[in-house]
């Protein structure tokens, strides 16, 4: 069954470039990047990559616009990967039209983006494989769950690199000048994909994932995904008064299989199954002199939480509200200041429940433009009340030319191993790269 889904997600891969190689008069940019990663606490090159990726646009006589993005991953070290040679054996997250085209222990040949899309009066429709942005959040989400997220490297690349594309219809229909309606119907249920077991990624904070009690053996049920359903999102989007403010909602499958745990006998039996939930929210933002401000709001129905016993299968299903306010300040010369605070609350809470009622989270960020605007600097920094763990993530970009630029940066976690981002201080890395355009 594997191979027939990688034969026939090659396949696809191979219409797709066909039909590219019989267009004329089209637009191709190819873009390769390389980079390579130490861990001091670990003593090793950590990552060592090549991704060679490329975005091919064409635009017909009958107004269809076409983009199409491949991806070819070169990766020479075994860090980022678990105990598994094979990720094939862990396709629970793939639907069938989505994951790698092609997938071994050092490459991987996946179909990013493919879509076509066209206006017909004043409705755009865009049909295929690609990335919807909700929100406006950095580093965190809030409104941003639309396309599920690759975990492989937890939150440390971009949003724009993490977000796992997937087929759907989108329609945008404009309300007079300053309004817009937008319809989402995705039937790919594709899902986050997890760093592999025993990688130097892999999820072990008791906030995320179950602790196993010693003594007591485990039974792992195969994870229970949905099927013949689609998700569905609307936005109204305007500008209001000087503000650009959106409505939201959003009927999904969460991301991140729900673990539910169950003592059958003297057995533990852990199924991981694909639950429901709906997102309501808003967003707001605007600028005022050299201040940008916004705020985001959702609110989850239906949202699942890890309990410390097996009650209730181990599960503490709740409503969740959840916010960000953020300001940018433009006032400084070259530099750009960002602060964020992110605030979660479980409306139905026990104590039973591993996390805090209230969650709260701080971001500040600092990118500085120097020489020219040859060079840029950026410091991102995260603080986790509920565990006083985080991150901070330093990185300089030098453009060497219009088409050519080298970076190195270094990423660090600390705090509590226990805390979602204390769990990765062995992972605290310097990188090195390269990264050509043309």
């Amino acid at each position: 069954m594997l191979l027939q889904l990688s034969n026939f997600k090659i396949n696809l891969l191979s219409v797709v470039l066909i039909i590219h190689s019989g267009l004329s008069h089209s637009d191709l940019l190819t873009d390769i990047e390389s980079e390579i990663s130490y861990s001091e606490p670990q003593k090793s090159v950590t990552k060592s990559d090549v991704k060679l990726k490329m975005e091919w646009s064409q635009s017909l006589e009958n107004g269809i616009n076409i983009k199409v993005i491949p991806q070819l991953l070169f990766d020479y070290d075994s860090k980022l990967d678990g105990s598994s040679l094979n990720r094939y054996e862990r396709t629970d997250n793939y639907a069938r039209l989505n994951g790698p085209a092609y997938e071994d222990k050092n490459h991987r040949l996946e179909l990013l983006e493919a879509y076509g899309g066209l206006w017909l009066g004043n409705t755009s429709i865009r049909l295929g494989k690609q990335q919807v942005v909700w929100g406006q959040a950095d580093g965190l989400k809030v409104l941003d769950v639309i396309n599920p997220q690759n975990y492989r490297e937890f939150n440390l690349p971009d949003f724009e690199d993490s977000r796992i594309p997937t087929w759907m219809l989108n329609l945008q229909h404009a309300i007079g000048e300053d309004a817009t309606l937008q319809l989402l119907v995705i039937p790919d249920l594709t899902f986050n994909e997890l760093a592999d077991s025993g990688s130097q990624f892999a999820i072990t904070s008791k906030e995320m994932v179950p602790q196993p009690v010693p003594s007591v053996p485990v039974q792992l049920v195969d994870t229970q995904r949905p099927s013949n359903e689609a998700e569905i999102g609307l936005r109204w989007s305007a500008f209001i008064d000087g503000w650009d403010v959106t409505a939201n909602y959003f009927n999904y499958y969460q991301d991140t299989p729900v673990v539910y745990r169950d003592l059958i006998g003297s057995t533990v039996w852990v199924t991981p199954t694909y639950e429901k939930s709906q997102l309501a929210g808003f967003s707001a933002n605007t600028a005022m002199g050299n201040w940008v401000w916004k705020i985001e709001m959702g609110f989850i129905k239906d949202n699942y939480f890890l309990q410390n016993d097996i009650s209730n299968s181990g599960i503490q299903k709740s409503d969740e509200l959840a916010s960000v306010f953020a300001f940018d300040y433009h006032g400084f010369s070259d530099l750009m200041v960002s602060y964020q605070f992110f605030n979660s609350t479980i409306l139905d809470y026990k104590n039973s429940v591993v996390r805090e009622k209230n969650s709260t989270k701080h971001t500040l960020l600092f990118r500085k433009n120097a020489w020219n605007e040859t060079l840029e600097l950026k410091l991102f920094m995260l603080l986790n009340s509920d565990y006083n763990d985080g991150q901070a993530r330093f990185k300089t970009t030098y453009k060497v030319s219009d088409n050519w630029s080298v970076f190195s940066g270094v990423d660090y976690f600390y705090g509590d191993e226990h805390g979602p981002f204390g769990q990765f201080k062995q992972a605290s890395r310097v990188n090195l790269g390269w990264q050509v355009t043309f």
